[in-house]
């Protein structure tokens, strides 16, 4: 029978010039791209097939008894020697590789995240075969989200940690975007073939690892953005203060507009200058924005006098949700998260239940080891050890695939993979997510507006024609030294004989 495990390049089979030994595929949801490596070996007096050395760039999938359970593009190639054996160690870089060709400048703002994604694609990343067949409608709509020349799957992580959902891109192109943490419902990746228990045997059961962990929760999570405007009237502002007498400086709930701040005194309207630029003399008032106070200039009000002031605030974002039945089991655990890129409320509130919906319980982290194919990033499946004292349904976040035994066509013996598989209810906070926070956060620090110029450098390949034309007068010797020689002396074009 064919083999089912089978390494394609650029459609065609290299499998047998494969080390099956050092296949290592590792698919990973959301956070990190998937990976592929192998080795092509060549020794002494071998020669190695027409086209079984990859080249980079080239296109790669792996397949098993379950079909292509990875494509991508070859991103490096490395030549060793040892001894006689000449290796090459091939890796490959997912879809993602190609997906990020283009960088992505757009605001978006009140669209379903599932158009979002949609229109992403379709703009950034047309013509490259890439398809949203498994983006998941949300049935809300995203405040706003802003990309500033981001990578395409750097705006797919910022929008899946926004609304707390999970990505991928699998072997055929095509795009999932779903919400991810469904450990009472079907994933979107469908049903794992196999389930995780103690009686079925499809696990290699001194595998299994169980671990349930409190460390990174976060059931209780405020969210700090920017500044959104508020207009205050003379009726709602807060900023409404009885005179003593004595205070000529007083501080604001808000910093306001310039343009816009009005102050009354006793009813009577006061004519506002900026502080440290208008001079005190040709105004009632100063105000200043960076130290949030107005300064009356001829001297404290007299007693018993309302001051008011009011116009357009700038009021900071900060948005709080929590997990109450978390909160009640487990105490109360709080984290913040500050993003200057958050400029509404709704943003802000929704950004919030994300981390929730994220890191809001304890984290259940099951990982085993099977020799059965078709596990795969996004599916469900469920975990049923009563000795463990689990029965839950988890999705499978990572997926690595192993060499396990060679195929041989000849003998009529398929090839194996063994498969170490991680599944998770709600999520750890890693290394990686740390990472990708600061630099995302670094991105968001740099502000390119619409009014930004770009400047594009062609390259451009121009010729010329030199029409000018060079004649060399010849001489002959024999040369002397000396002032009376009967022909010129030239350094350089004489030697000692």
């Amino acid at each position: 029978m064919a083999n089912p495990v089978k390494i394609l390049d650029n459609g065609v089979d290299i499998s047998k010039s494969v080390d099956w030994t050092t296949i290592d595929m590792v698919s990973v949801l959301t956070k990190e791209v998937s990976t592929l490596k192998f080795n092509v070996r060549k020794g002494s007096g071998q020669t190695v097939p027409a086209k079984t050395v990859p080249a980079v760039g080239d296109i790669i999938g792996l397949f098993d008894s379950s079909g292509q359970i990875f494509g991508g593009t070859v991103t490096e190639i490395e030549a060793t020697i040892e001894g006689l054996m000449l290796t090459w160690q091939v890796t490959a870089t997912d879809w993602s590789y190609l997906f990020d060709g283009t960088l992505v400048k757009k605001n978006y703002a009140m669209l379903d995240p599932h158009d979002i994604v949609v229109d992403l694609v379709t703009t950034f990343c047309a013509g490259k075969g890439f398809t949203t067949n498994h983006v998941q409608m949300g049935g809300f709509l995203v405040p706003s989200i802003k990309f500033n020349y981001q990578q395409p799957t750097k705006c797919l992580e910022s929008l899946a940690k926004l609304i707390g959902w999970d990505w991928y891109i699998d072997p055929s192109k095509d795009i999932h975007f779903f919400l991810g943490d469904v450990e009472d419902a079907v994933g979107e990746g469908g049903v794992a073939p196999i389930t995780v228990d103690g009686t079925s045997g499809k696990i290699e059961w001194n595998s299994l690892d169980v671990d349930l962990n409190l460390q990174n929760m976060q059931n209780s999570v405020f969210v700090i953005g920017a500044n959104y405007t508020k207009t205050f009237t003379a009726l709602t502002t807060p900023d409404s203060y009885l005179s003593d007498g004595v205070t000529q400086t007083w501080s604001l709930a808000y910093p306001y507009a310039i343009s816009t701040i009005t102050v009354k005194l006793g009813g009577v309207t006061q004519t506002v200058g900026t502080a440290d630029q208008t001079d005190p003399a040709t105004c009632d008032v100063l105000y200043s924005d960076t130290n949030r106070n107005i300064q009356f200039t001829a001297g404290a009000p007299s007693g018993g006098q309302t001051i008011l002031i009011y116009g357009d605030a700038k009021v900071p974002i900060v948005a709080h949700a929590s997990d109450n039945t978390s909160v009640a089991t487990y105490g109360e655990y709080q984290s913040v998260i500050v993003d200057s890129k958050i400029s509404t409320v709704p943003e802000a509130q929704a950004r919030a239940k994300a981390a929730i919906l994220q890191f809001g319980h304890p984290v259940y982290d099951v990982k085993f080891n099977t020799l059965i194919a078709g596990c795969a990033i996004g599916q469900a499946i469920t975990v049923n050890l009563p000795a463990f004292g689990i029965n839950k349904q988890l999705v499978i976040k990572r997926v690595e695939a192993v060499g396990f035994a060679p195929g041989d066509n000849n003998l009529n013996i398929a090839g194996m993979l063994e498969y170490q598989v991680e599944c998770i209810g709600s999520d750890n906070v890693t290394f990686t997510d740390i990472m990708t926070t600061i630099l995302q956060q670094e991105a968001s620090q740099t502000t390119v507006d619409d009014s930004t110029v770009t400047e594009n450098l062609v390259p451009l390949s121009e010729g010329v024609t030199i029409t000018e034309t060079v004649t060399a007068t010849a001489t002959t010797g024999p040369y002397q030294w000396g002032p009376n020689a009967s022909k010129p002396f030239r350094w350089g074009f004489s030697k000692w004989s």
